[in-house]
């Protein structure tokens, strides 16, 4: 757990990072009276960070009526949730949990002063942006509260991305041997092919440069069965298994439903591309 420092003002009592509850322990710490009942009780709401609270001796002389104390309060008391402003060497390694293997440099982090609990920055929360990137974050408090933070930051990760070594055109598979895998640093981000074989026998839906990293949306699986082509059609319906030909009226790649024509009834049905030239019904519907 990486905590943000903590900050505490003047003779207040510090509320602890993991309440929401002024607490007869935090009392106690200040005032001996209020160790006679349990330290996990709640007394309060606890303030907002960096806000402080004064118990009045008229609120206190009721709480101890409550709770039955038998020493009653004899002064009032100050609470308050300590704030700092975060140290960027914390909000680093948070970050570098994240990212172990990449290369962080912060330029700039928000000093709004914070309450003390974990920091958290997902990678959810990071952007580039023009000279860098945005990294939202948060520090933890009182249980499932969030505070937000900021930094503005340069991140490069060393990455594989899958590039052609001749320009690719829409509609022809990629043949695996006009690929090459190159590892470069860069921002990282999500969509990137990785693999050769995650591309290899794919078609692209677009035109693509040689040397142009590939994108996993611009590919789709080659069409296995093409509009007009005969199929061999696969029934199963309970214990009943059929074999029939069909035609195929739309085209499709391996698990894409189409529409098959059945040439007796001249009836269209729904089918699943299993293999080239093989589609199956799992219940029959001709």
């Amino acid at each position: 757990m990486i905590t943000v420092a903590t900050l505490a003002l003047g003779a207040c009592i510090a509320v602890g990072a993991g309440s929401d509850q002024v607490l007869a322990g935090d009392f106690a710490a200040a005032a001996p009276e209020w160790s006679a009942i349990p330290p996990e009780t709640a007394l309060a709401l606890a303030p907002a960070p960096g806000v402080e609270r004064v118990f009045q001796l008229a609120e206190l002389r009721r709480l101890a009526v409550r709770w039955k104390l038998t020493a009653p309060p004899e002064r009032e008391l100050c609470v308050i949730r300590p704030v700092a402003v975060p140290d960027p060497a914390l909000l680093l390694a948070a970050m570098r949990a994240q990212l172990p293997a990449a290369r962080i440099e912060i330029l700039d982090y928000s000093r709004r002063a914070a309450p003390q609990g974990e920091l958290e920055f997902p990678l959810s929360g990071l952007r580039p942006s023009p000279g860098g990137a945005w990294w939202a974050g948060s520090v933890k408090y009182a249980g499932q509260r969030h505070f937000a933070l900021w930094a503005r930051v340069q991140v490069l990760v060393s990455v594989a991305r899958v590039v052609p070594t001749e320009d690719l055109q829409p509609g022809r598979p990629i043949d695996a041997a006009r690929l090459r895998v190159e590892s470069r640093e860069e921002f990282p981000s999500a969509g990137y092919v990785a693999a050769i074989e995650e591309a290899a026998g794919k078609v692209p839906r677009r035109s693509i440069a040689a040397g142009t990293p590939l994108r996993t949306e611009w590919l789709e699986p080659a069409r296995v069965v093409m509009r007009g082509d005969t199929v061999q059609v696969e029934i199963i319906n309970g214990g009943a298994h059929l074999v029939l030909d069909g035609v195929a009226a739309t085209s499709g790649a391996v698990g894409d439903t189409i529409l098959v024509l059945n040439p007796d009834s001249k009836k269209q049905f729904r089918a699943r591309v299993i293999a080239a030239g093989k589609v199956l019904v799992a219940r029959g519907n001709l």
